[in-house]
């Protein structure tokens, strides 16, 4: 930053050198004690902005080294250093105020005791004035540049510059302004009042006027030459001061777009920009988070019943659904529970968990829930399904399929096969968010969630491993390859239930 101040500064000066070459005071006798006084100020300054800045950045270069060597700052330090180098810029501005306020009251003061040049003392101040006004200007957005592009990444990894207690924001309005003045104003004037010092001179005698002309012309090219690098200078550090943070958060939003929260803005400056990507950084968290919870939530419960709680379309005060239940428990596991190690005990169950759900979920239908080696599906819900029986019967022949599948790789693995029992009944029943607690499931209940269940029962006492209703045989059609069986009473039922059995 120090570096950066300097050369804002040489520019000054080589700027000032250059008016004084056209006001003709090249032509004069005293020049030599003008050249000495410029050269004894410059040092002068020159001093006294080196010690200012490097006092001021004592914190700054602790903390750096400190984040150079991998170590951590202490706490008070860090605060400090951050926000001095967010208020340099500003620092700098009033020192250089400071500094060139002060030439434009030594010069005049200077000159005024010396009869060949004291009608140049208020031209010499204002000249002071504008050509300190551009090289505060080219200091501010060219120490800024620096701390966008180099410092800010390194002292603010995750962020937060505007965030920072104590630091004066560079506001875009400011910006503007001193663009307007240091690139147009400014110069402007100079010019103006470079003509209006060489009409003076005219006027005093002190040089001949077709001198003046031609010297003036080339005066006013040479000044505009100087006044517009300098214009195209600020211009492209103001422009790359803003671009470049803007051009961050077009890149970060247009990940999100897509679904990718896990990048965040480089945040470089703490202005309306800055705390624009602070913001969205954020809203990227929190969307984050939100797709972390989703995706967590849908360990629990299935994708759809996930979706369609997360976007409200399941009344949370219940609603009547026509479905087919389908209630599916392992035989005799119990006592291969207690001849199995734990870990094979979790590692089998969770192996045929893993391929019915798959089985349900590919015929349409959503688990439940697990209760101890049981499975609770549904067809029907919480999305409406055309022809559920039949998608939960074609989903039953397949549990069996990828059953016998299965017990061939545990027997192979030296372990029992499992056998399981299958009862399937159609009718309403009513579907809602049931809970207590702070907590909620989605869950059915009714006479026909208990007829699949007692359903399911009934195939260890008929000795058969699918089972359906009446209901359900109905809602299959003729055709489906159904064996009817004798009529039934299960519990919670004084009517005897028709059940058909699938060979």
């Amino acid at each position: 930053m120090l570096i950066g101040n300097f050369f804002a500064n040489i520019m000054g000066v080589a700027l000032m050198a250059a008016l004084d070459r056209w006001a003709y005071m090249v032509r004069l006798p005293q020049i030599p004690e003008i050249a000495w006084l410029v050269v004894g100020y410059d040092v002068f300054a020159f001093m006294v902005g080196f010690v200012s800045l490097l006092t001021y950045e004592r914190p700054i270069r602790a903390h750096l080294n400190d984040i150079a060597h991998s170590r951590e700052s202490a706490p008070a330090l860090a605060k400090k250093a951050r926000r001095r180098l967010l208020n340099e810029p500003w620092v700098a501005v009033g020192l250089n105020l400071f500094l060139w306020g002060l030439a434009a009251l030594v010069f005049p003061l200077f000159l005024s005791q010396m009869p060949v040049l004291s009608h140049l003392a208020g031209v010499m101040a204002l000249r002071a004035l504008f050509v300190g006004a551009i090289t505060v200007t080219t200091a501010f957005f060219f120490l800024e540049h620096m701390l966008q592009h180099r410092l800010a990444p390194v002292f603010f990894p995750h962020g937060g510059l505007s965030r920072v207690r104590g630091a004066w924001r560079i506001r875009i309005g400011v910006r503007m302004a001193g663009l307007l003045l240091g690139a147009c104003m400014v110069p402007f004037l100079a010019i103006i009042f470079t003509i209006r010092g060489s009409a003076r001179l005219v006027e005093m005698g002190a040089i001949p006027p077709a001198e003046v002309l031609g010297d003036l012309q080339t005066a006013v090219v040479v000044l505009c030459l100087l006044f517009i690098i300098n214009a195209v200078g600020l211009a492209f550090l103001v422009t790359s001061n803003m671009v470049r943070p803007l051009r961050e958060i077009v890149r970060v939003l247009s990940k999100v777009r897509g679904g990718d929260f896990s990048d965040q803005v480089q945040s470089m400056a703490n202005d309306e920009i800055g705390y624009t990507a602070d913001m969205i950084n954020q809203m990227t968290e929190g969307l984050a988070e939100r797709e972390h919870i989703k995706d967590t939530f849908g360990l629990y419960v299935s994708e759809q019943v996930r979706d369609e709680i997360l976007a409200g379309r399941i009344p949370l005060d219940g609603e009547i659904k026509q479905v087919t239940m389908l209630f599916s428990d392992l035989r005799d596991f119990t006592p291969l529970a207690e001849a199995t190690p734990p870990k094979d005990v979790v590692m089998i169950l969770n192996g045929y968990f893993h391929h019915m759900a798959t089985v349900v979920e590919e015929h349409g239908g959503l688990v439940l829930q697990y209760v101890g080696d049981e499975i609770e599906a549904v067809f029907g819900a919480p999305l409406a399904l055309e022809n559920h029986a039949r998608h939960a019967l074609e989903a039953a022949l397949a549990m069996r399929r990828h059953l016998a599948a299965y017990n061939a790789r545990l027997i192979a693995n030296g372990h029992a096969p499992l056998r399981h029992g299958i009862g399937i009944h159609s009718g309403p029943a009513l579907a809602a968010n049931i809970g207590g607690g702070g907590r909620l499931s989605y869950a059915l209940v009714g006479d026909t969630v208990n007829l699949a269940a007692r359903l399911q029962d009934l195939t260890k006492v008929m000795g058969r491993d699918i089972l359906v209703s009446g209901a359900t045989a109905d809602a299959l059609g003729p055709g489906a390859p159904l064996e009817r069986l004798s009529a039934t009473t299960v519990k919670g039922r004084s009517q005897p239930v028709e059940v058909y059995a699938v060979p």
